[in-house]
């Protein structure tokens, strides 16, 4: 039997793009190749030349490249494993994690990326906007800190939920800084800026949702071939109505990992395979549950370890 029995496929979101994405897989398989080819036609640009040769062409392809490559790996891969019990995505990566089940077809799903990326950028006030990470303080105090600086909950808010003492705050810059120093007082070990240029998952980007809606309005969701956890909620779904409904809430709203992540293991999966450059999910998940096995797959070599590992 294949130790990837019961498997949930992950998906990093658009940082992961950063780490850089190994050309290996374009160099040995003509699958690999045709997925980019088949995008690139799409979209009428070489997402190949952004993807491995010159990033800074197009800074607002880099979620689309990040999404191909992810999804041209995942195409490879299933000639080799099971398919998934069920996919996973951490923010932008839910948008790969809904195309692999099935319910948002490619390479549409990246013109629904693309135009929802262009949204974002083009917004003034979540652009100007920041995120921190906050380690080591009780979440409900850091929710009393963001109240306290915010009692309407309409420039900061607790956008990403790790665990019970590592959160992410999104939101007006000059509110970050106010919450970052409470937060010291409050007893915080640590308070990171993000490397993220905005804030996202968050009420500043509540005006741009009826755009966004008139955006995922242009695309057909299926009912899915599989499960996919949704961020918003954490929960699963197979139907196309609840996916696209939950899919497009999440711009706005907070990014419940913690508790996606312990839901998918009750659902049965005994891993978490990650595709794609960083880690991300997986030094995430390891966060909030120890017990939770995570592979990932970034180059050739973790490939090959995949492929040929058996109970």
């Amino acid at each position: 039997m294949n130790v990837y029995d019961k498997y949930s496929i992950a998906f990093p979101a658009r940082d992961a793009f950063y780490h850089g994405l190994s050309r290996d897989f374009y160099d040995e398989f003509s699958e690999f190749r045709n997925v980019y080819d088949e995008a690139s036609d799409f979209l009428n640009v070489d997402i190949y030349e952004i993807s491995y040769i010159n990033p800074k062409l197009r800074p607002e392809l880099h979620t689309v490249c990040l999404i191909t490559h992810c999804l041209a790996l995942y195409r490879i891969i299933l000639k080799y494993i099971n398919k998934p019990h069920a996919a996973i995505g951490f923010s932008q990566g839910e948008f790969a994690a809904v195309a692999a089940t099935g319910s948002v077809s490619f390479p549409e799903v990246l013109k629904l990326v693309y135009d929802l990326e262009l949204l974002l950028m083009n917004n003034k006030t979540i652009q100007t906007g920041s995120m921190v990470r906050v380690i080591e303080l009780d979440r409900e105090i850091l929710k009393e800190c963001c109240n306290h600086i915010d009692h309407e909950g309409k420039n900061i808010t607790l956008s990403i939920a790790y665990s019970q003492d590592q959160n992410v705050v999104s939101g007006r810059s000059d509110k970050i800084k106010e919450l970052s120093k409470l937060a010291k007082e409050k007893g915080a070990r640590w308070v990171i800026p993000l490397g993220a240029s905005g804030a996202f998952h968050c009420p500043l980007c509540n005006d741009i949702l009826k755009s966004s809606g008139q955006i995922f309005d242009q695309h057909e969701f299926r009912d899915s071939d599989y499960a996919v956890f949704s961020c918003v909620d954490g929960d699963m779904t197979t139907k196309g109505t609840d996916i696209k409904e939950k899919l497009s809430n999440q711009i706005a709203k907070p990014i419940m990992w913690d508790k996606l992540v312990r839901n998918q293991k009750k659902y049965g999966s005994n891993y978490i395979l990650e595709l794609g450059p960083g880690c991300t999910i997986s030094g995430n998940t390891r966060i909030i549950d120890e017990s939770i096995k995570c592979k990932w797959i970034n180059d050739m070599n973790d490939f090959t370890s995949i492929i040929n590992t058996t109970f």
